[in-house]
């Protein structure tokens, strides 16, 4: 096991940081330049990386985001937006009725999110800790004026970044053999999987909470689905012209 797969296996959320621990700018232009280069469809790189550094700004996404504070807290806030705006304004000879369809929507999500991860490994290496935030999503029309986001360019998440103040045991993920099928979608013992884990993840919150929570998997995922359906995205999509074909 080298030091790259340790890092990648022992990943865990960090939300707490030393405010005493600096994080410097050469360090965030290391972890930015290491986002870009993460694999991008034909090499389109349809993301743009804003770094908040502003106070009142934080605020806005503490506020966006349900009050977690830790965007204000983190000595580094990165807002990792799905870009075509670029596309538009600079790509030759296309008609730009095609950066509207899902497509290309899809290309721009998968771009900023595997630029993203780069930008979480590179600063774990580099003794960072982190935690991506979506709850930004439950007010995209406030980020966009804020932001002054243009057309085809949205906000994704939020990625914060600091030296951990925190020592969180790693969460449980799904057994391997329900993730990895072989030649075709095997569900034939997902049953089975499904109910180890759902025991597996029971007793982590059990643990974790002293035993005020035992949520099984299957329940939390729908608890929390049901709370965050922010339909209003869409809504803010097709209005910043994506998803419109």
């Amino acid at each position: 096991m080298n030091q790259t797969i340790k890092i990648l296996m022992n990943h865990v959320t960090i939300r707490k940081y030393h405010a005493d621990k600096p994080v410097s700018d050469e360090m965030v232009k290391t972890i930015v330049s290491c986002a870009q280069m993460a694999p991008t469809s034909s090499h389109f790189q349809a993301y743009s990386i804003i770094q908040v550094k502003d106070k009142e700004k934080k605020n806005i996404l503490v506020k966006a985001s349900g009050g977690q504070e830790y965007l204000n807290e983190a000595p580094v806030v990165l807002l990792f937006c799905a870009d075509l705006h670029r596309a538009e304004k600079y790509y030759e000879n296309i008609d730009e009725n095609i950066l509207s369809n899902t497509e290309s929507y899809t290309i721009a999500v998968i771009d900023a999110t595997l630029a993203a991860q780069k930008a979480l490994i590179a600063a774990q290496s580099l003794g960072l800790g982190g935690v991506v935030i979506g709850g930004i999503r439950n007010d995209m029309d406030v980020l966009a004026s804020t932001f002054n986001l243009p057309n085809l360019v949205f906000p994704m998440f939020a990625l914060c970044l600091g030296y951990a103040a925190e020592t969180p045991d790693k969460k449980p993920r799904l057994p391997i053999e329900a993730v990895l099928k072989e030649d075709f979608y095997d569900e034939s013992h997902d049953e089975e999987l499904m109910k180890s884990y759902n025991e597996t993840i029971s007793n982590y919150y059990n643990e974790r909470t002293n035993g005020t929570s035992k949520d099984r998997w299957t329940e939390r995922c729908g608890k929390y689905l049901m709370a965050k359906p922010r339909e209003n995205v869409g809504i803010f999509l097709r209005k910043m012209g994506f998803l419109k074909r």
